[in-house]
């Protein structure tokens, strides 16, 4: 909650105490509610300082998915009218063996990565069995569900 409150803050052109109070109002109940849903669940996280890589290969997915995206916009209905609807849908399995508390956390970040560049979307997501399942509108460079599996 912290870090979407500073990214909210620093998208003010100038921060007056009412901003500061209207973000403190409204961070901390949630930040409350989170903690206190988290706990009604039994989740637990146990995120990986080396997951911060995703960053890097989704800041380029943005740009790229979204050239994509306006290229399959672009095409004429007919182009592809017989090879169905755009896109894939696939299923990224994701590495045996990991606590739950990590395996947990991989699902919830990998889920929020890779769904965070306009050509994907994770449709399901089962940390008990393993698997995401997601679909993808373009596929190319950095392919984003290789680099959450690894």
């Amino acid at each position: 909650m912290a870090a979407c409150t500073g990214v909210w803050l620093l998208t003010l052109s100038s921060v007056s105490w009412p901003d500061l109070v209207v973000a403190a109002a409204c961070a901390v109940p949630c930040a409350l509610a989170a903690r206190a849903g988290r706990r009604a669940v039994g989740g637990h996280w146990r995120p990986r300082m080396r997951w911060l890589a995703w960053l890097a290969p989704l800041a380029a997915a943005i740009p790229a998915d979204l050239a994509r995206l306006f290229l399959v916009a672009a095409r004429p209905a007919a182009a592809h009218a017989g090879d169905g609807p755009p896109g894939r849908f696939q299923r990224i399995t994701m590495p045996p063996g990991e606590p739950v508390p990590v395996a947990n956390a991989r699902h919830a970040l990998a889920t929020l990565t890779i769904s965070a560049s306009p050509g994907s979307l994770v449709i399901d997501s089962d940390p008990a069995a393993g698997p995401l399942d997601l679909h993808d509108l373009g596929s190319g460079w950095p392919h984003l569900d290789q680099v959450v599996a690894r």
